[in-house]
């Protein structure tokens, strides 16, 4: 058996002519935007991502440079230690070793300092800058921090030309020695957010 719509109009009124027309009227309109701008807030999804993406820049601010520098010692940092920097394999693979076997001291204060757990601040541990490897570093203070163990009486020329090359680069460092973190944790520091905070 075939379904056949039936010729007459339904009981409720649909199918008249007055429907017809509306339908017709609806099927042959155009679109025509308004001529007045739509009101703030409201726009295409175009609008709405463009003015996202001005507000997330205006919200992003880099910390502010030593006075009478540009943006050049920012990129020239950023090519040094930012995330971006390009990493010999070798470097890479001995930083990783050293995250693995900490020195006491390193674990005692990385408790400290990870997390942001002191001032807020990020530190990482055992970081790359160029060809050297530092303990633990701040890169929005550029603040590196070294622990000399015993090895270190041995090696004071190459501590000496390393801290040199790092401060010639816009970079603080602050040394201690494994007895100041065993012994005096709270000085260690409090010398530390003295560099954090100027």
């Amino acid at each position: 058996m075939e379904y056949r719509p039936s010729p007459q109009p339904s009981p409720q009124g649909r199918g008249s002519k007055k429907e017809e027309n509306k339908q017709k009227q609806v099927q042959n309109m155009e679109y025509r935007p308004s001529p007045q701008p739509s009101p703030q807030g409201r726009g295409s999804k175009k609008e709405e991502n463009k003015q996202k993406q001005e507000n997330k820049d205006k919200s992003y601010s880099c910390p502010p440079l030593p006075l009478g520098e540009g943006l050049g010692v920012r990129a020239e940092i950023a090519k040094l230690a930012g995330s971006n920097r390009e990493i010999p394999r070798v470097l890479l693979e001995r930083a990783r070793e050293l995250r693995k076997e900490q020195t006491p001291a390193e674990k005692i204060l990385w408790e400290c300092l990870r997390n942001r757990r002191f001032l807020n601040t990020k530190f990482r541990r055992q970081h790359n800058i160029d060809r050297y490897i530092v303990d633990f570093y701040c890169h929005e203070k550029l603040l590196v921090i070294e622990l000399d163990g015993s090895i270190h009486a041995n090696q004071q020329t190459e501590d000496y030309i390393r801290k040199n090359w790092l401060q010639s680069n816009h970079f603080t460092v602050i040394r201690f020695n494994n007895e100041q973190i065993f012994n005096d944790i709270e000085l260690v520091l409090h010398t530390i957010a003295q560099a954090l905070i100027p």
